[in-house]
């Protein structure tokens, strides 16, 4: 009998399915290997570490939780056979490369966009109000200055705003000259960084905000709006439904 994993993800909002992109990510990685899944929708984050996504091995309620999706992802790659495992060596490298360029450099100046300066607008135009629970209160009043204080002590606040628009761009212009003409990113069947960029990318451009890169990707990066295209129709048919409103569920808390 297969093993199923549970995967902790916010609840669906419209457009943008999540607003969480390492958790867009990882039901990708998911779906591009065939690794059955199932989704629970939550505002609770994990034990360890209190983060999103998050799983479960086995069981909803009492099977092991792993926090941070590139730990989870260690976790399917042992557990199933992934494409990954096909890439060379110096493939490899350049996956890890890019999987930190965009979580830990682009992602983070978007969420510098939407969480520290326009919180009020990203929580209206998505309407969480109407999606998730009594918790958006508390997170809509904390998070813009725990995401202004995470930014600074990065570093990136010694640019200005406009500087850190720029610099983001640079790191979409290089995915989009590394994709070329290709349908994805080394050919053949996606593998982590394809369901990274997507996941990612799903961001800038669904959610109904004004980002600077979702201008930028139009404008200037038409290979990368082909690509999102590509990857969705491909591999997530069903994501209309998938944005529909769905309940928040409490999460069951083993001792």
């Amino acid at each position: 009998m297969t093993t199923k994993y549970y995967l902790f993800n916010f609840p669906p909002v419209a457009d943008a399915y999540s607003v969480c992109p390492f958790a867009i990510k990882l039901e990708s990685f998911c779906r591009v290997n065939g690794i059955p899944y199932a989704t629970v929708y939550t505002t609770e984050f994990s034990k360890q570490g209190r983060s999103m996504p998050y799983c479960r091995v086995g069981d909803q309620n009492t099977g092991d939780e792993i926090s941070d999706s590139n730990f989870i992802v260690e976790r399917l790659a042992k557990d199933f056979e992934v494409s990954d495992a096909k890439l060379s060596t110096f493939e490899r490298a350049i996956t890890h490369s890019c999987v930190r360029m965009i979580e830990e450099h682009l992602c983070q100046i978007g969420f510098y966009f939407r969480y520290g300066l326009h919180m009020k607008a990203f929580v209206d135009s998505l309407h969480l109000e109407d999606r998730w629970d009594e918790s958006l209160e508390m997170w809509a009043r904390f998070q813009p200055d725990a995401t202004i204080d995470k930014t600074r002590k990065r570093g990136l606040l010694r640019h200005s705003d406009e500087t850190l628009w720029s610099m983001s761009n640079d790191d979409i212009q290089a995915l989009s000259d590394m994709l070329g003409d290709s349908d994805y990113f080394f050919d053949g069947l996606p593998t982590l960084i394809d369901c990274t960029v997507f996941g990612h990318l799903s961001q800038f451009l669904w959610i109904p905000l004004d980002f600077p890169q979702k201008a930028y990707i139009k404008e200037r990066c038409p290979n990368l709006v082909q690509f999102m295209a590509r990857f969705q129709e491909q591999y997530w048919p069903d994501w209309e439904s998938r944005c529909k409103k769905q309940s928040n569920q409490k999460v069951v808390r083993s001792r």
